[in-house]
């Protein structure tokens, strides 16, 4: 299919919003109006075919106080179709597809999930599993990069036999990718850890080949999060989240003046997912990446090969540099005569008040940073690497848009009264791997382009919590564009009252004493009758979506009790299996305190699973939950957890267990609980959520309390849990009793999110209600508010 006919492709609600020049929101409205076309099944992403969504705008005139240069009478549909034009990069210039271009294939995650399971135990052997992660990322990237690499790794794998075929394909593999590392300007780094793999078979190792061959190209970062995940990466490491780094060059891009932007950089680099997101953006605004000048440190010697390997993917020619521990802003620092059109960068911070005094050394145009703290360091040096006319995004701690320090004011003041500061986003905490700490972007200029206001976003309430992380959801990404654009075209598109805005003067800054925190400037606490009433709708339209679920819910569970009643006939045919736990399952204990205790903390790591977390047969998050750092859960990986794992308490009060579904995969067991993991062989035999449910049965929880030594706590072995009797009918008797168990355990959640939705709206009301007869707020001195 040629570029110009793109009438079969799907998109996004978010993309829809973007296409046609209007808010998430409205297309949340937009799709209850009668006629919108109908989203595409499968997956859990709405997506919609672009014919059938530009018919239905086709039929929209756009309303007079939404047009945007358009004119009068120009249709939504008419909208749509010229910025798809101007967003589809020509057929010259189109990378190969990446994971931000291309439909994602559910095949992959699928692949990606059998490469990280028990074949990843299998192959790695006295290897770690980073290691066996390096394996994945190098294969697939020879695999995509073309060339006869991956042929000849695919007829060696064909051919290749016993151990000394495996070092044999695993070496060739390591030379191959430092091949391709070295000719990208990286130096070899993937045979030290390839050869650690002791994989158990051949066949193994060809499996893994097999696999990998049938990824598509967004395995890629699939794998960089199992290698975030995994390989411990300290404080000025850890990878910058995707959907931040799309908001940053999002909004950078759109700070800068006009032209196309050819050169990006990026001095604390980490995994180069902000330049990737430069890259692959760029790319799809048409830009070649191989005519981008691509430029990157980094202190990861580590994780720069990822970078190398993930941008040259993209298409580019990067120079990604491993840092010599000079600070980039010194003379003898990599690229410090270049200059820039975006830079991007999430450089180390430090969250408490500056102590020391103005550093002595080097040139500062905007004051001399405190000793000890390079916050400001690092915007400077962002700053001077602009060309005229660029961009910049900095990540910045809270703490360095208030802080009390005199030097960093005086900093503050110098760039705000030099019109450098362009817009600053307060952001969700808990989006980091390893840090709770809050953040905010700031959003630089060069100060040929200099800026009287400063927008100011307050972003942290956008997010949903994944895993005892927040996460930015593509809707999440589209509420802070909208709200930015927004704050520069004021009545151009609605607010989303979930990022409130404020445009500031110089004056108002400086009124309080040159702070560049959002909050310091944005009011959310003040009633206004506008943001009632959108809360108000928000929370009338979740209820309404709630009852339906739960109407669903209902049919779904009267079926599934229906079809009971009618095969209870032929329950008096099955044949039952009398079987004990150690049977079926490998039962492990947690770890014994002594081994955790020197490494917890409460700062990010891996999350430990206390009994606490065991709730009425679930697991359950909670705000306190201790976590160990990723070094040790490293060397503790037999006790991690993964989903289809039934997890039993050891030790305090016991009731039903719980099944790992997606809340406590990854988690790492505490000494008080107890594992059972089905084994291989019984696969086909058991199904885990049978044997789940069974243990959570009255009967079965009494048989563990009754077996429990009780000296202090009640106490249950490992051995005498394995003694636990277990009656199975046939494997599709069991599927059926699951089906109608999750039947009824769906209808429950549904009740309850009802009930959720229905007091929540209930205060949304009052709200509203109790704001209607107050005035239009008044627009604060020096500023416009949203």
């Amino acid at each position: 299919m040629s570029t110009a006919d793109h009438s079969d492709q799907l998109h996004s609600q978010a993309e829809i919003a973007s296409l046609a020049g209007v808010s998430r929101a409205t297309i949340t409205e937009w799709r209850r109006a009668p006629g919108f076309p109908s989203s595409e099944g499968g997956g859990t992403s709405k997506l919609f075919r672009r014919a059938d969504v530009l018919a239905w705008l086709d039929e929209r005139p756009i309303p007079r106080r939404l047009l945007q240069g358009d004119p009068e009478g120009t249709t939504f549909g008419a909208r749509a179709r010229r910025s798809h034009v101007r967003t589809t990069p020509s057929d010259a210039d189109a990378p190969r597809p990446t994971a931000s271009e291309a439909r994602p294939d559910p095949r992959t995650a699928d692949h990606v999930r059998e490469l990280m399971g028990q074949l990843c135990d299998r192959v790695r052997g006295a290897g770690s599993r980073v290691d066996y992660v390096n394996l994945l990322v190098s294969l697939h990237f020879l695999r995509l990069s073309g060339g006869t690499h991956w042929n000849d790794i695919v007829q060696m794998s064909a051919t290749g036999k016993g151990s000394d075929g495996s070092t044999a394909l695993l070496k060739h593999i390591a030379a191959a990718v430092d091949e391709e590392l070295r000719l990208l300007g990286m130096r070899p780094a993937m045979h030290q850890a390839l050869v650690r793999l002791e994989p158990r078979s051949y066949g193994d190792l060809r499996h893994v080949v097999h696999l990998v061959g049938e990824l598509g190209p967004e395995a890629f970062e699939l794998m960089l999060d199992e290698y975030e995940l995994l390989a411990g990466l300290d404080s000025g490491e850890f990878f910058t989240p995707r959907a931040v780094a799309r908001v940053m060059v999002r909004i950078a891009d759109e700070s800068r003046a006009a032209g196309v932007p050819l050169g990006v950089y990026d001095p604390y680099a980490r995994g180069g997912e902000l330049l990737a997101a430069a890259t692959a953006w760029c790319a799809q605004q048409g830009t070649a990446p191989r005519r981008m000048r691509v430029r990157g440190l980094t202190h990861g010697r580590d994780t720069a090969p990822l970078a190398t390997m993930n941008l040259a993917l993209l298409g580019a020619r990067p120079s990604v540099r491993v840092s010599s521990g000079a600070p980039p802003w010194t003379a003898s620092g990599a690229f410090s005569a270049e200059r820039f059109d975006l830079v991007l960068s999430n450089p180390p911070f430090k969250m408490s008040d500056s102590t020391g005094e103005p550093r002595a050394e080097g040139s500062w145009p905007y004051g001399s940073p405190p000793q000890g703290n390079d916050n400001l360091a690092y915007v400077q040096h962002v700053l001077s690497t602009l060309n005229e006319g660029g961009a910049a995004a900095v990540i910045m701690p809270n703490k360095a848009g208030n802080s009390a320090n005199r030097s960093e004011k005086r900093i503050r003041q110098a760039m705000v009264e030099r019109g450098v500061v362009k817009a600053v986003i307060a952001l969700p905490d808990r989006l980091f791997s390893h840090t709770s700490v809050p953040v905010s972007v700031w959003f630089l200029v060069h100060p040929s382009h200099a800026c009287d206001e400063i927008a100011f976003l307050d972003g942290r309430e956008v997010g949903t919590p994944v895993r005892g992380k927040r996460a930015l959801q593509d809707e999440d990404v589209q509420a802070l564009l909208d709200a930015y654009r927004g704050c520069l075209h004021p009545g151009g598109n609605e607010q989303n009252p979930a990022v409130p805005t404020a445009v500031v003067t110089k004056e108002s800054i400086r009124e309080r004493d040159w702070s560049l925190s959002p909050v310091d400037h944005i009011d959310t606490h003040k009633p206004c009758r506008s943001t009632a009433e959108a809360a108000h709708q928000e929370a009338l339209t979740v209820l309404v979506l709630r009852k339906q679920q739960v109407r669903e819910a209902d049919a779904a569970a009267s079926s599934a009790l229906e079809q009971v009643e009618r095969q209870r006939a032929l329950l008096d045919d099955v044949e039952w299996e009398r079987v004990t736990l150690s049977d079926l399952c490998t039962i492990q204990a947690g770890p014994s305190y002594s081994l955790l205790k020197q490494h917890i903390t409460t700062d990010g790591g891996v999350r430990l699973l206390y009994p606490q977390n065991v709730r009425g047969g679930r697991l359950a998050e909670m705000a306190d939950d201790r976590h160990v750092t990723e070094t040790r859960a490293r060397s503790l990986d037999r006790f991690l957890l993964r989903t289809e794992d039934i997890v039993c308490v050891r030790t305090g009060a016991m009731g039903p267990p719980a099944l790992v579904r997606d809340v406590g995969a990854g988690w790492l067991m505490s000494a008080n609980v107890i594992r059972l993991r089905m084994e291989d062989k019984h696969l086909a035999r058991v199904h885990p959520g049978y044997l789940a449910a069974y243990l959570g049965r009255p009967d079965s929880v009494a048989w563990v309390r009754d077996r429990a030594t009780a000296t202090g706590a009640p106490s249950i072995s490992a051995a005498a849990l394995g003694n636990q009797p277990v009656l199975l009918p046939p494997y599709t008797e069991q599927q059926r009793v699951v089906a109608v168990l999750d039947a009824l355990d769906a209808q429950a959640t549904a009740h309850s999110r009802l009930a959720a939705a229905a007091a929540h709206t209930r205060a949304a009301l009052a709200e509203r209600l109790m704001t209607w007869n107050l005035p239009a707020a008044r627009q604060p001195k020096g500023g416009r508010h949203s």
